[in-house]
């Protein structure tokens, strides 16, 4: 780094680029990689985001494109760490357009490695160590979230649609991630259990790996019924379609027969017109993988915004939590409080295995599906939020107890009888032996 040349931004001249988009070549060749690495759309969304970032930065202080940021730092006119340490007072700046908010830390932080990463894709070697010498990257802040109840999360139920009461039911019965629940199949599914099995695809994980888990029967009802109603399903089905994802075909399907309806108002149509291009688009200038992956991420946030909704028309529901302004209600708490009710019900490695966490605590944990079933059956009622269901388990409980106490009953009156029988014939015999004097 000794060898670069410094300069301030004024003395740095600009540099004519051989192509003319070449700025935007660099750009998407960056991202599409990014994305045959991570195979999510919400990764090179936050990397896009990341990137135009730097884009308006670079505009903003040296007047240059990012390919011209890049050939300034590769003929050494300037310092690749001058420039993070400029883009960081940038972030730490930055406000929003419209809400005037400022950037989390982490989300500065998480900036900075992605514009560091960029830099390096493109030949500017920037070093971990040269970083840490020269910058002071903002510290994550621990955000405290009060822990959701089972009342809270009854009446988000009773305020929602089937759809959304389902994926709830799902997340808070499963501990699945959202992104996991938009990508179930029917064939994921195995309702011949009991309790019901999903096998969540390792495709489809965060940590790329196959795992298990289970639904209470109060999630089961509600799937069934969600089922029947938006497929028509019927128990023993054998099906490899998606149950939540609406793909490209089936979206265009939907609004060429919505735009032809006589109820369809003029204004609408437009809109349609709009949402049936962009898609046909897509089908043509995206792969497979990008289309699906679209698919993917517009579900999640469909399904986050139609929770938002039903929180915010709760007046006591719709709390902030204040360091982050963000909903305590939201998909990543249910999970949590999957973790939290079947820890408590003392099953903490079970939460964690059903959860796909890694540690040195489950690395050797294993069960087999009948082990698994039964601890799951074991710790149903902690999960189940509906009264109702903790009554009939606590009657179920009752029940057994009384047919334990009447066995029990039975074999004290026939050991009774079977010791007055004895008692008698004992008396028997020392009568009839008695002689008197």
């Amino acid at each position: 780094m000794s060898n670069i040349v410094r300069m301030k931004p004024k003395q740095i001249t600009k540099v004519e680029s051989e192509i003319p988009n070449k700025a935007s070549d660099i750009k998407e060749q960056f991202l599409s990689k990014k994305f045959r690495t991570s195979k999510s759309y919400s990764t090179k969304s936050l990397y896009q985001v990341a990137v135009n970032r730097l884009e308006d930065f670079a505009r903003i202080k040296y007047n240059l494109d990012l390919s011209q940021v890049v050939d300034t730092i590769l003929t050494k006119k300037l310092d690749p760490l001058n420039l993070l340490d400029e883009f960081y007072s940038f972030l730490s700046e930055y406000k929003h357009h419209k809400t005037s908010k400022v950037l989390s830390s982490g989300s500065i932080k998480t900036y900075l490695v992605i514009a560091k990463e960029f830099l390096n894709t493109n030949g500017v070697k920037i070093y971990n160590e040269d970083v840490r010498q020269r910058l002071r990257l903002p510290r994550q802040q621990d955000i405290y979230e009060e822990g959701l109840t089972k009342d809270v999360i009854n009446r988000v139920i009773r305020s929602s649609s089937l759809k959304l009461a389902t994926v709830i039911l799902i997340a808070c019965s499963s501990s699945m991630r959202i992104g996991e629940i938009v990508q179930l199949k029917l064939s994921d599914i195995d309702f011949s259990t009991d309790p019901i099995t999903i096998q969540i695809r390792k495709e489809t994980t965060k940590t790329r790996a196959t795992r298990f888990t289970h639904l209470t029967n109060e999630a089961t009802r509600s799937l069934k019924d969600y089922l029947e109603k938006t497929f028509q399903w019927k128990e023993g089905q054998k099906d490899d379609r998606f149950i939540f994802i609406q793909t490209h075909e089936e979206k265009i399907t939907k609004y060429k027969k919505e735009i032809n309806g006589p109820k369809t108002q003029y204004a609408r149509k437009g809109l349609i017109k709009k949402y049936i291009a962009t898609l046909e688009n897509d089908m043509k200038t995206k792969t497979q993988e990008e289309i699906y992956a679209k698919e993917v991420s517009s579900c999640k946030t469909s399904f986050e915004e139609m929770l938002s909704h039903v929180v915010e028309s709760i007046p006591d529901l719709a709390v902030k939590i204040k360091d982050n302004n963000r909903n305590q209600i939201h998909f990543h708490a249910f999970r949590s409080w999957f973790k939290t009710q079947v820890t408590d019900a003392h099953q903490s490695d079970f939460a964690e295995s059903l959860m796909g966490h890694k540690s040195l605590k489950t690395l050797y944990y294993r069960q087999n599906h009948d082990k698994r079933q039964k601890v799951y059956r074991g710790i149903e009622y902690a999960l189940t939020i509906s009264d109702t269901e903790a009554i009939e388990k606590n009657l179920s409980q009752i029940q057994d107890s009384e047919l334990e106490l009447r066995e029990l009953v039975k074999e004290m009156r026939q050991e009774h009888k079977e010791e007055m029988n004895t008692l008698r014939n004992w008396v028997t015999q020392v009568i009839s032996g008695y002689k008197p004097a």
